[in-house]
């Protein structure tokens, strides 16, 4: 028992997860990026096992077979793909505050979310988005949530969204017009595109556009809920109903 502790203290210094999207062959190539993290941070060395994803519905179990000054790689031999894939894709209006606009980023990364799209809307504050520091934190939160999916963040328009195919589309709308044929939120099953206002809503006229396009008012709750919260609801909810 003490000879098999002292191996897999050697072989795994702590239950850390990785991110790699350059495989080849059952070798996996980690960056800069990882490198530091990995080998000059958490002392990880050649023969250690390592956890990681490629943040495209696969993780796997490797081990470090070589070290570089900015690079390292793993031999892959265990390899798990993710259970109950459902994708869920997410339109949000552009929000103004920067630290919330990056925390909704972590938890819809956290929770499985496929797609998000950033969207400037009639009612949205319209600004520049740094999408390469939200892609960072999108990294360091699948790495933390030792997820599968990363997400695909882009800034789009909402008439862009009116022609993106999926499974069920839904629309957030406070307005109490939109009662009548309202779903709710157990409506959240298989692959699922899911529209969420910025601060002041949708307005009518992309509410009425929306519905006009085939998407479905969609309910969660009585409370108005702030952007990030009603996408971290929509989140939560999807996530836990494909076992996440």
């Amino acid at each position: 028992m003490n000879s098999l502790r002292c191996f897999i203290l050697r072989t795994m210094p702590g239950h850390f997860s990785f991110f790699t999207q350059e495989i080849h062959n059952q070798q996996a190539v980690f960056d800069e990026n990882e490198t530091r993290h990995a080998i000059h941070t958490l002392r990880y060395k050649e023969g250690d096992t390592i956890h990681f994803t490629d943040g495209l519905g696969q993780r796997y179990l490797g081990r470090i077979d070589g070290i570089k000054k900015n690079s390292f790689t793993a031999s892959i031999f265990q390899q798990e793909t993710e259970k109950n894939p459902g994708e869920l894709s997410l339109g949000v209006g552009l929000i103004k505050n920067t630290d919330r606009l990056e925390w909704l980023v972590e938890k819809c990364t956290e929770l499985g979310v496929k797609q998000l799209w950033l969207l400037n809307t009639g009612n949205a504050e319209k600004r520049r988005v740094n999408l390469d520091r939200l892609q960072k934190i999108a990294i360091a939160a699948l790495k933390q949530s030792h997820g599968y999916r990363l997400p695909m963040i882009g800034m789009a328009t909402f008439a862009d969204m009116m022609s993106v195919k999926s499974g069920h589309r839904f629309i957030c709308y406070c307005s109490e017009t939109a009662g009548s044929g309202m779903a709710g939120a157990e409506c959240l099953k298989n692959d699922c595109l899911v529209l969420i206002g910025p601060e002041g809503d949708f307005t009518r006229k992309e509410a009425e556009q929306a519905v006009a396009e085939g998407f479905t008012f969609l309910s969660l709750g009585p409370a108005v809920l702030r952007t990030e919260t009603a996408c971290m609801a929509v989140s939560a909810i999807y996530a836990v109903q494909h076992g996440r």
